[in-house]
Protein backbone atom coordinates (compact mmCIF):
# COMPACT_ATOMS: atom_id res chain seq x y z
CA UNK A 1 0.00 0.00 0.00
CA UNK A 2 1.17 3.52 -0.96
CA UNK A 3 0.87 6.45 1.43
CA UNK A 4 1.64 9.90 1.19
CA UNK A 5 1.37 13.04 2.98
CA UNK A 6 -1.23 15.20 1.58
CA UNK A 7 -0.98 18.65 4.17
CA UNK A 8 -2.61 20.92 1.52
CA UNK A 9 -5.63 19.00 1.56
CA UNK A 10 -6.19 18.72 5.33
CA UNK A 11 -5.33 22.65 5.16
CA UNK A 12 -8.22 22.70 2.86
CA UNK A 13 -10.75 21.16 5.32
CA UNK A 14 -9.89 22.86 8.28
CA UNK A 15 -9.76 26.37 5.59
CA UNK A 16 -6.27 26.98 7.03
CA UNK A 17 -3.73 29.04 4.50
CA UNK A 18 -0.31 28.16 3.56
CA UNK A 19 0.45 31.21 4.70
CA UNK A 20 -0.90 30.85 8.39
CA UNK A 21 0.95 27.47 8.77
CA UNK A 22 4.42 29.40 8.07
CA UNK A 23 3.56 32.09 10.58
CA UNK A 24 2.35 29.29 13.15
CA UNK A 25 6.02 27.74 12.95
CA UNK A 26 7.48 30.46 14.47
CA UNK A 27 10.51 30.47 12.12
CA UNK A 28 10.93 27.06 12.51
CA UNK A 29 10.28 26.35 8.56
CA UNK A 30 11.02 27.83 5.57
CA UNK A 31 7.93 29.22 3.56
CA UNK A 32 9.29 27.35 0.74
CA UNK A 33 9.16 24.05 2.55
CA UNK A 34 5.34 24.86 4.40
CA UNK A 35 3.94 25.34 0.54
CA UNK A 36 5.73 22.72 -0.98
CA UNK A 37 3.92 20.50 1.43
CA UNK A 38 0.93 21.93 0.98
CA UNK A 39 0.83 22.37 -3.15
CA UNK A 40 1.60 18.98 -3.44
CA UNK A 41 1.24 15.62 -1.65
CA UNK A 42 4.58 14.10 -0.54
CA UNK A 43 5.70 10.94 -0.11
CA UNK A 44 9.41 11.78 1.41
CA UNK A 45 9.45 13.75 4.53
CA UNK A 46 11.68 14.89 7.11
CA UNK A 47 10.17 13.78 10.31
CA UNK A 48 11.45 16.75 12.73
CA UNK A 49 9.27 18.67 9.94
CA UNK A 50 6.53 16.97 10.11
CA UNK A 51 6.71 16.87 14.16
CA UNK A 52 6.82 20.86 13.23
CA UNK A 53 3.89 21.32 11.42
CA UNK A 54 1.72 19.10 13.14
CA UNK A 55 2.48 21.13 16.53
CA UNK A 56 1.67 24.28 14.58
CA UNK A 57 -1.53 23.04 13.20
CA UNK A 58 -2.42 21.93 17.26
CA UNK A 59 -2.03 25.33 18.02
CA UNK A 60 -3.80 26.10 15.29
CA UNK A 61 -6.95 24.12 15.48
CA UNK A 62 -6.93 24.29 19.46
CA UNK A 63 -7.03 20.32 18.90
CA UNK A 64 -4.17 17.35 18.76
CA UNK A 65 -3.50 16.96 15.27
CA UNK A 66 -1.98 13.63 14.48
CA UNK A 67 0.42 12.30 11.74
CA UNK A 68 -3.34 9.96 10.65
CA UNK A 69 -5.08 13.09 9.72
CA UNK A 70 -2.55 14.55 7.42
CA UNK A 71 -1.37 11.00 5.75
CA UNK A 72 -3.74 9.05 3.05
CA UNK A 73 -3.59 5.38 1.65
CA UNK A 74 -3.35 5.86 -2.10
CA UNK A 75 -5.78 3.32 -4.04
CA UNK A 76 -5.42 2.64 -7.25
CA UNK A 77 -7.27 5.53 -8.46
CA UNK A 78 -5.66 8.13 -6.60
CA UNK A 79 -1.93 6.46 -7.47
CA UNK A 80 -3.20 7.86 -11.39
CA UNK A 81 -4.39 10.99 -9.76
CA UNK A 82 -1.19 11.54 -8.25
CA UNK A 83 1.13 10.40 -11.64
CA UNK A 84 -1.12 12.73 -13.65
CA UNK A 85 -0.77 15.81 -11.12
CA UNK A 86 3.15 14.73 -11.35
CA UNK A 87 2.71 15.25 -15.41
CA UNK A 88 0.73 18.30 -15.37
CA UNK A 89 3.74 19.80 -12.96
CA UNK A 90 6.75 18.22 -15.26
CA UNK A 91 5.35 19.11 -18.52
CA UNK A 92 6.16 22.83 -18.58
CA UNK A 93 9.74 21.72 -17.80
CA UNK A 94 9.71 18.96 -20.14
CA UNK A 95 8.72 21.50 -23.04
CA UNK A 96 11.63 23.79 -23.14
CA UNK A 97 13.67 21.05 -23.52
CA UNK A 98 16.51 20.66 -26.48
CA UNK A 99 15.39 18.00 -28.82
CA UNK A 100 18.35 17.20 -30.98
CA UNK A 101 18.53 14.93 -33.39
CA UNK A 102 20.90 12.07 -32.47
CA UNK A 103 21.89 11.46 -36.25
CA UNK A 104 25.60 11.21 -36.82
CA UNK A 105 26.78 14.25 -38.88
CA UNK A 106 29.90 13.41 -41.44
CA UNK A 107 33.26 14.82 -40.87
CA UNK A 108 33.23 17.84 -43.46
CA UNK A 109 29.63 18.99 -42.88
CA UNK A 110 29.93 21.08 -39.81
CA UNK A 111 32.75 22.91 -38.09
CA UNK A 112 33.36 24.56 -34.63
CA UNK A 113 35.52 27.72 -36.19
CA UNK A 114 32.80 28.25 -39.49
CA UNK A 115 29.98 27.93 -36.76
CA UNK A 116 31.25 30.59 -34.51
CA UNK A 117 32.53 33.04 -37.31
CA UNK A 118 28.81 32.44 -38.90
CA UNK A 119 27.95 33.76 -35.03
CA UNK A 120 30.02 35.87 -34.68
CA UNK A 121 28.79 39.57 -34.61
CA UNK A 122 24.93 38.46 -34.03
CA UNK A 123 22.92 39.60 -31.00
CA UNK A 124 22.11 36.26 -29.06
Amino acid sequence: MKMQMNLGAYLQRRGISAYRLVKATQGQLAPATVYSLASKPSQRIDLATVGTVLEALSELTGETVGLQDVIEALDEAGQQRRQDARNRIAAPRRAGKFQGSSAVVSEGQWSVPEQLDDLRGRDL
